[in-house]
């Protein structure tokens, strides 16, 4: 007749109700492995059962509503790998077509550019410039406001620098027509020296030796364009 083992008894009184145990005590053979699998921890009394009897008994199939779930996200990743960063692109919106160019310009500042047109035309003639393009500067730099000042000491119309001011002749910045003839004398040196009108604005923004070392300012790169972009709608307007 079969026993079983004192420390098979011992496990199952560790792993299962006692009266499951006297019921496996007048049972047949494979009794042993029907208390095996409906207890709680399987695998570690078969284990027990192997190393006090070196008895090893068939897998137990692990019970059929256990899911295990899936573990591959939960594999580490490689720190040696960085993640690749893929930007959304950005549609930038399409415009409104204006055939005058009006609703891209601010009337207000075209009324008070108006004020200094005779200055305009008389300097722009003076030094050789696109009128449009001494208006599209006034536009950008000072909205047409004679007194302006920035927090880096331009000033005026054109927002001439102290420096720049005195190179070009100019004691009072303040004024409208000194600003404007020395704006439009410095701009027309700037063309002169480097032929092309974004290379000239881009001096008269950022310096002359900004433009030949190569290093444009994020302030320049956003300017340049801008005034390109007012004279364009100027010269549509047929100013």
């Amino acid at each position: 007749m079969f026993r079983i083992h004192p420390t098979l008894l011992v496990i199952a009184t560790m792993l299962y109700p006692v009266g499951a145990i006297a019921e496996v005590q007048g049972a047949q053979p494979h009794s042993i492995q029907r208390l095996l699998k409906r207890s709680t921890a399987p695998s570690v009394a078969e284990r027990i059962l192997y190393l006090s009897t070196g008895r090893r008994l068939p897998s137990i199939d692990p019970p059929k509503n256990i899911q295990v779930s899936n573990l591959d996200g939960l594999v580490e990743p490689d720190p040696l790998k960085r993640p690749v960063f893929r930007p959304t692109p950005i549609t930038p919106p399409v415009p409104i077509f204006d055939p005058s160019g009006r609703a891209s310009l601010s009337q207000r500042v075209l009324r008070r550019i108006e004020g200094f047109d005779p200055l305009i035309q008389r300097y722009s003639k003076v030094h050789a410039l696109d009128a449009n393009l001494i208006r599209a500067v006034i536009y950008v730099e000072s909205a047409g406001k004679s007194d302006a000042r920035s927090h880096k000491g331009a000033q005026g119309l054109m927002q001439l620098m102290p420096a720049t001011a005195q190179d070009m002749g100019v004691r009072n910045p303040l004024d409208p027509a000194q600003n404007i003839y020395g704006g439009t004398r410095y701009l027309a040196k700037l063309l002169g020296e480097f032929k092309r009108p974004e290379l000239a604005l881009w001096g008269y923004n950022a310096g002359p030796e900004s433009v030949k070392r190569r290093r444009l300012p994020l302030e320049t790169k956003r300017y340049v364009p801008e005034v390109l972009r007012v004279k364009n709608l100027l010269d549509q307007q047929g100013t």
